[in-house]
């Protein structure tokens, strides 16, 4: 993936930037600024003006939703490389979720404008955008269908499999197991009973911030919904 230098001389990459012309780019980077977040530290309000998108370099950043009393949850967790708030930033709207920092993270910030105005000017960065929006979109429709079919060890083998593309190898877990747990639809208590059920089937190995799949075919098929699964069937 192409990498390009923005403010600071910080190397900056990920799906956008890689398919924006180097007019583009220019564009993008030319207002940027860095950014280093501490672990906890809130990023963006829910219902904030997005007048800027973020591109995670490093770390992980929390989506988050809390309603009128105050009840919160996890929406989605995102890895390096991804931006956010894309589709907020594109169409001026509030940003409908908060983001926060659930471990250090690097940052790069690009002002909306400057977004509106390169994707404009660029059809192949205008696509990549509704590329990404889209992919979003797909995932928040399989946790709906997650919660519906699989029970609380198939989500948590699912969600180690979505960190591990090899055969086998670490998968880091960076974030707090609440943060995860409530991304996962399930109490931190059900996600520790999972997480040590998989490991007591020999299919993974945990560690403090890291968990170790020696076959992920195997983990794959423990994270299968079983015939007839249904919401009733969930366990959490």
């Amino acid at each position: 993936m192409q990498a390009t230098r923005g403010s600071g001389g910080v190397k900056v990459t990920g799906p956008l930037l890689a398919a924006a012309s180097a007019e583009a780019r220019v564009r993008l980077l030319m207002n940027a600024h860095a950014l280093a977040v501490p672990r906890g530290r809130l990023i963006i309000a829910q219902d904030a003006e997005a007048d800027r998108l973020f591109i995670l370099l490093q770390g992980s950043v929390g989506l988050g939703f809390a309603d009128e009393d105050g009840a919160a949850t996890m929406v989605e967790i995102l890895a390096p490389g991804e931006a956010f708030p894309l589709s907020a930033a594109l169409l001026r709207l509030p940003h409908p979720v908060s983001a926060t920092a659930l471990a250090p993270c690097r940052l790069v910030a690009i002002p909306a404008e400057d977004l509106r105005e390169a994707a404009a000017a660029d059809p192949a960065l205008m696509h990549t955008a509704i590329e990404q929006m889209t992919r979003q979109w797909r995932l928040l429709a399989d946790q709906v269908v997650d919660l519906k079919t699989r029970d609380a060890t198939q989500r948590a083998a699912r969600f180690l499999l979505r960190r591990l593309s090899a055969p086998r190898g670490a998968v880091e877990i960076p974030e707090p197991r609440g943060a995860i747990a409530a991304r996962l639809g399930m109490t931190p208590e059900s996600l520790s009973r999972a997480l040590h059920g998989l490991e007591a089937a020999g299919l993974l190995r945990l560690h403090a911030r890291r968990v170790d799949v020696p076959d992920r075919a195997a983990l794959l098929r423990a994270a299968q919904p079983r015939a007839g699964a249904s919401q009733g069937a969930r366990r959490v």
